[in-house]
């Protein structure tokens, strides 16, 4: 009887806990919203090769991510010993397409991006070039704010 009582009480604290229930579709619309302004606002931090407003998109304590190289970055400092040296060097993004972008929201606090991409690029010494690639973003609203604990990048050959 005393395990059934415990059972019980256990039960009844999972369902009274508000994290644990499932989403409606409105609030997982307006989480969806919420992770396509942030991811917005980060591409045009990127077309703008502002690495300041760039990093504001990132947790800087939980960040951990892989490189199209297949390097792990093991730590936000590793991401930003990449990034600002490469905005530093490119003169302009002449474009930067998103044709495939695609959100699964977990939880109200966890959401997946998904993105395919291609872009041009003229570089501070004349060259320029074309990429093209996906990535996947993983984004956490546990600080209050949509923030980045993860990134995967991938290029095509």
């Amino acid at each position: 009887m005393k395990i059934i009582g415990v059972a019980l009480l256990a039960a009844l604290l999972f369902s009274c806990n508000g994290e644990n229930r499932e989403l409606s579709e409105d609030s997982m619309r307006e989480i969806e919203q919420e992770i396509r302004q942030a991811f917005s606002s980060l591409v045009q931090a990127s077309k703008a090769l502002d690495t300041a407003r760039y990093f504001e998109h990132i947790d800087a304590e939980k960040f951990v991510g892989l490189n199209a190289d297949g390097s792990n970055w093991n730590s936000f400092s590793e991401l930003r010993e990449l990034i600002e040296p490469s905005f530093n060097s490119v003169g302009n993004i002449e474009s930067l397409v998103f044709t495939n972008v695609r959100i699964s929201v977990i939880d109200q606090h966890t959401a997946v991006l998904v993105n395919e991409y291609e872009q041009e690029v003229s570089m501070k010494d004349g060259a320029r070039f074309s990429d093209a690639g996906g990535g996947a973003q993983v984004w956490s609203k546990a600080t209050g704010k949509w923030l980045l604990v993860s990134i995967s990048a991938s290029s095509r050959p």
